[in-house]
């Protein structure tokens, strides 16, 4: 069955690299201080009219810039809430958007990883068991044995990490497809990537006034899924909701709303992990 798994990255006041929140104020102006609580408002709204579940990745540094709006998101039956590192470091370098961006070191990841499940334990009372990787990368971290090793032994169970093509860039093709770990060394440790187009990717290549175009785009992208079964992974942020205007041209509810005129399924990235492993 065809299925689309929404995540979000919930990332605004996270530092590290060119997405904290500095850099963003820095290229988007407009984003007001208090964009996480606002764009978890959009987003949660957007699941509760339709009825269906979704994931939030949230760096550790965000959850204590905004907890009151992620205490109040952790009662939410409709999403489960995962991390995205501490500060939004990098596993992998990346050469992209004319940036060049350095990974952490392995020290450095363990401590980002294993501080963001204490934090979420602690004010949130969530057990962590799935990350999304910042920036995503393509292979994810299939030729990163060791790092999917860091992972396992921090208590991760699935990851997020390919998410891009094999030229670095998006749309990730829709044939990357879930696949445990194996070869790594890791059989228990699930990769779902996120395909297709990024928001902030697509938007800031076509502009950001263009929400209902696309809309048509991501429906493209349902129909593609809805016709070879496959599994998407979406991956929205919390700050892409002001910048390019959620709430008045509904590009993100729009495309959960379609999917499930085609019967595609809506879930979120820890329902399916848990379906896998029930299945194998």
């Amino acid at each position: 069955m065809a299925t689309i798994l929404m995540g979000y990255d919930v990332e605004f006041s996270a530092i590290g690299e060119n997405m904290c929140r500095a850099g963003l104020l820095m290229f988007y102006p407009e984003l007001p201080d208090d964009t996480t609580t606002r764009g978890l408002d959009i987003i949660r709204r957007n699941h509760r009219e339709l009825g269906v579940r979704g994931t939030l990745f949230v760096c550790g540094r965000t959850l204590l810039h905004s907890l009151p709006a992620l205490q109040e998101a952790a009662t939410d039956p409709l999403f489960e809430i995962q991390q995205h590192t501490y500060s939004h470091v990098l596993f992998k370098p990346d050469a992209w958007e004319g940036g060049e961006f350095k990974p952490a070191p392995p020290e450095a990841l363990r401590h980002e990883v294993t501080a963001t499940s204490s934090l979420l334990a602690e004010h949130l009372g969530v057990t962590c068991t799935g990350i999304r990787a910042p920036h995503g990368y393509y292979l994810g971290l299939a030729d990163r044995p060791d790092l999917v090793e860091l992972l396992a032994d921090a208590g991760i169970e699935y990851v997020s990490s390919w998410g891009r093509n094999e030229h670095n860039a998006n749309p990730t093709p829709f044939s990357t497809q879930p696949f445990w770990y194996v070869e790594q060394g890791q059989p228990d440790v699930l990769e779902l990537p996120f395909q297709y187009w990024l928001d902030g990717t697509w938007f800031e290549a076509n502009g950001k006034e263009r929400g209902a175009e696309f809309l048509e785009i991501l429906k493209a992208g349902v129909d593609e899924i809805a016709d070879t079964d496959l599994v998407y992974g979406a991956c929205f942020h919390e700050w892409a909701m002001l910048r390019y205007d959620e709430a008045g041209t509904g590009w993100a509810r729009g495309m959960m709303e379609y999917a499930r005129e085609r019967g595609v399924e809506v879930i979120s990235y820890g329902d399916f992990h848990a379906r896998a492993r029930a299945s194998r």
